[in-house]
């Protein structure tokens, strides 16, 4: 694959010779003693070198091979800003202004940009704070403003094209990959195009996270997992899905407010059309057992459930790929995927038609 040749290049890259690198910034006052965090976007490494803020400033010193990208952040990572670090360069960090001000080499370039899109962007929040004073509806004011988001996403693809041959084209894709390259394909051929998009672990996740996404989109053979049935027993996705019957999969939580609100569509569904031919299953995720089973009791659920624990490595929504919940999807009898993201009406007409 294209993406293949990005890790070969980096590795290649490894040969280089380590040069010296200097961070010097600045804190406000509340950050005195506050140790600075440096985390390495490739690799996720801290570095070792964690000075504390004195007198209002700090220095931070390391060696790269090659352009680097590093989050900095002073006391919480929301007192934070990202640094394209160069062999041999000094960067200079401001906290005490609003946004973070970080200067010196490609990140005057990363600068620049970013100050566009907040321009604009502050523009078109204002023209939708008048929209909304003038009565406009949500759906109106979407339309409206399409075209204005898009100029937004014009910057950054700009900024991608003119930048393929350094990290600032790789930070901008790490920003809006998932926006502007949503399928596998159109990633890896982005990524095949900008030098250091490799050397990002948002942009490498995404990748990941795609690459599973293709095992179990629509039309695909279901893909197993396992976790716990109500009495504590072992229990899998293949238990009841390429069973000869439609399963309704739920990946749920208790938590999970508008999971809450298809309750009552699968519950109509599972009395409606429960038996040999259909079945709802609840597989519930990122939760507690004891507020689940509390759910269940609230809820009037009595169709089968599968419980996955947190730590649980057979991570059933990494499997398939999942960011968000409710995410529900129908199984064919042969355990097919045959629809995901069912919600609502159009779910119960959907369900309702592939049993006729």
């Amino acid at each position: 694959m294209r993406f293949l040749s990005i890790f070969v290049l980096s590795a290649l890259a490894l040969t280089a010779t380590a040069q010296n690198f200097t961070i010097t910034g600045k804190a406000t006052s509340k950050a005195e003693g506050v140790q600075v965090i440096v985390t390495n976007q490739d690799t996720k490494a801290v570095l070792a070198d964690k000075p504390r803020v004195t007198d209002g400033t700090f220095n931070i010193e390391g060696t790269v091979e090659d352009q680097t990208l590093f989050e900095i952040s002073v006391g919480n990572r929301r007192n934070r800003a990202y640094v394209i670090v160069e062999p041999n360069a000094t960067v200079t960090v401001d906290f005490t202004q609003q946004p973070v001000v970080v200067a010196g080499g490609l990140n005057d370039k990363l600068a620049a940009v970013e100050k566009e899109v907040d321009e604009k962007g502050n523009a078109l929040n204002e023209k939708i704070r008048q929209y909304q004073t003038e009565g406009k509806s949500r759906d109106e004011i979407a339309a409206i403003m399409e075209p204005e988001i898009e100029s937004i996403y014009a910057i950054y693809r700009k900024a991608i094209d003119d930048n393929k041959d350094n990290m600032v084209g790789a930070y901008f894709l790490a920003v809006t990959a998932s926006q502007l390259f949503p399928s596998l394909e159109s990633l890896e051929a982005i990524m095949a195009e900008v030098k250091y998009a490799g050397k990002i672990k948002a942009v490498t996740d995404l990748h990941a996270f795609l690459e599973k996404a293709e095992t179990t989109k629509e039309g695909k053979m279901f893909v197993d997992f396992s976790g716990f049935d109500l009495e504590g027993n072992a229990s899998k996705l293949s238990d009841y899905v390429g069973k000869g019957k439609y399963v309704l999969v739920d990946f749920w939580a208790s938590w999970c407010g508008p999971c809450k609100g298809e309750i009552p569509n699968l519950i109509e569904l599972q009395e409606k059309f429960g038996g040999e031919k259909f079945t709802v299953l609840g597989v519930n995720v990122w939760d507690e057992e004891d507020k689940f089973k509390a759910a269940l009791e609230e809820e009037g659920i009595k169709y089968p459930q599968i419980y996955i624990p947190r730590d649980n490595k057979d991570n059933a929504t990494e499997l398939y790929s999942i960011r968000g919940i409710p995410q529900i999807m129908l199984f064919g009898p042969d355990g097919t995927i045959v629809k995901r993201n069912l919600r609502g009406q159009e779910m119960k007409d959907f369900v309702a038609g592939q049993l006729k």
